[in-house]
């Protein structure tokens, strides 16, 4: 019987808070989407939390394993590991010197090839690293550079051709013209003329 009575209260606060809910829901949704949001957030530290003890935990369960493993060892066989460290740090520290002396050795080579420094370190570092794409790049920059430095070059050596009243005229033929004004105009069309 009390079975039936819980259920029948059960079902009872059931539809008050079905026939409630509509109208908390309206009042609600501006605070739901935020309070999601709070909720997830909660979540997610606890998650971090959770993530750091375990990190933690193992990191000093390593330590121990570690600790207890260097117990068992004979001195022998510590001396060896600590040789075969050493000699990594050694090898770590040799390829980088390797590393340093391609990357100097190739940066002198692209200097010689007209490249600033600035990208010639850049094309070095790019070709020691296997960087293709990088060096292919850089390599146009300059390329594109060069053309336009001697396009520019050109540009300046070609003579200009002479249009105007004045353009066929001689120095001493401009120096003969008596009216002034007509003397200057005709001495800023033949300018080369009068630059020594």
């Amino acid at each position: 019987m009390e079975e039936n009575t819980n259920a029948t209260a059960t079902e009872a606060t059931n539809d008050v808070q079905t026939k409630a809910e509509p109208t908390a829901k309206v009042d609600e949704k501006p605070t739901t989407h935020s309070a999601n949001a709070e909720e997830q957030l909660q979540q997610l530290m606890v998650e971090n939390a959770k993530l750091k003890r375990a990190m933690d935990k193992a990191s000093s369960e390593a330590a121990d394993y570690k600790k207890k493993y260097n117990a068992t060892l004979s001195e022998q066989e510590k001396a060896s590991i600590e040789k075969a460290e050493e000699q990594a740090r050694r090898d770590e520290r040799l390829a980088e010197l390797e590393r340093e002396v391609s990357v100097h050795k190739f940066t002198e080579q692209f200097l010689d090839l007209g490249y600033d420094k600035e990208s010639a370190i850049a094309a070095a570092t790019a070709q020691v690293d296997g960087d293709i794409d990088t060096l292919f790049k850089l390599q146009k920059k300059i390329i594109d550079e060069k053309i336009l430095a001697k396009e520019q070059e050109l540009i300046k050596d070609i003579p200009r051709a002479k249009t105007g009243v004045y353009a066929s005229m001689t120095r001493d033929q401009i120096m003969a013209i008596p009216d002034r004004e007509e003397r200057r105009k005709a001495m800023a069309e033949n300018w080369e003329l009068f630059d020594n």
